[in-house]
């Protein structure tokens, strides 16, 4: 029986209902990606929001040419992820690396959900892309009983460890094909 609605249309309200794209599918997933950690965020004065527009300006700028090079390999693209690490914390330096990689990782992922057809390019290095790292990836994928808090990971070698461990166990798949299948299977009780 074939359904009333195509799955194309299924997949675009589904973005629609999460996402704003008024300003194009890169934006979106920008803006998504930082209401993940922002929480964590404990900024009380005004600057928040000229912080936040360049850090969203550098984001789009540096993410969207850093993905048109072909990386050779899965240490070229962990330098590069470092860089673009350093880089977001220079823009708005009260964001740590916890906070930087959350915003960098989920802005790749939600990318690959949009797919080629709206992000030009995603595929490209999609296999090398890094485990957003959290407090239900820490206890779900890596069994932590009390994690320290990811948004306090303070440098650079904290956070590459979990992507290094993850790697370490091999199941055949790349690391963000593993995080979407623990997400796409996750309930808290298992948490």
């Amino acid at each position: 029986m074939n359904s009333l609605i195509t799955d194309k249309e299924k997949e675009d309200f589904f973005i629609k209902l999460y996402f704003n794209t008024t300003n194009g599918f890169e934006l979106a997933g920008i803006k998504r990606a930082f209401l993940d950690f922002s929480r964590t965020l404990k900024i009380i004065d005004k600057k928040r929001i000229t912080l936040k527009y360049n850090a969203e300006i550098y984001l789009l700028t540096n993410l969207k040419i850093g993905l048109q090079k072909k990386f050779i390999n899965q240490e070229d693209f962990d330098n590069q992820h470092e860089i673009w690490c350093n880089e977001l914390k220079k823009t708005w330096d009260e964001l740590s690396y916890g906070q930087s990689q959350k915003w960098i990782n989920m802005t790749l992922k939600y990318w690959l959900l949009f797919g080629e057809k709206r992000i030009n390019g995603i595929e490209l290095n999609a296999k090398y892309f890094h485990i957003p790292i959290d407090s239900y990836v820490q206890k779900g994928m890596f069994n932590e009983k009390a994690p320290k808090a990811w948004s306090k990971i303070s440098n650079y070698s904290d956070y590459m460890r979990y992507q290094i461990e993850h790697r370490n166990k091999e199941t055949g798949n790349h690391a963000i094909v593993d995080e979407f299948n623990f997400f796409n299977n996750y309930t808290p009780s298992k948490i």
